[in-house]
């Protein structure tokens, strides 16, 4: 097994929760959660790294967990 490395702040990319310091995204958007629960689409629009795909990524994860529903997270930003 390789050495342990300790988690540290992320500057770029996706946070892991494992991997860097966050507080919790989908408490700091609780208003996506009761609109997918709804059906209804919504916009996350915020500046370059503040955190909007770790909060979608996030949230996939929430509703896959629970298992009433699946979320799909997918990414344009290549195209």
């Amino acid at each position: 097994m390789g050495p342990v490395i300790p988690k540290y702040f992320n500057v770029a990319g996706p946070c892991i929760p494992g991997k860097h310091y966050m507080l919790p995204a989908v408490e700091r958007l609780p208003e996506a959660r009761s609109l997918a629960e709804r059906g209804q689409y919504f916009v996350v629009h915020a500046a370059r790294q503040s955190g909007k795909t770790t909060l979608l990524r996030a949230l996939t994860r929430e509703i896959n967990a629970e298992g009433r529903h699946y979320a799909l997270y997918c990414s344009l930003e290549t195209l």
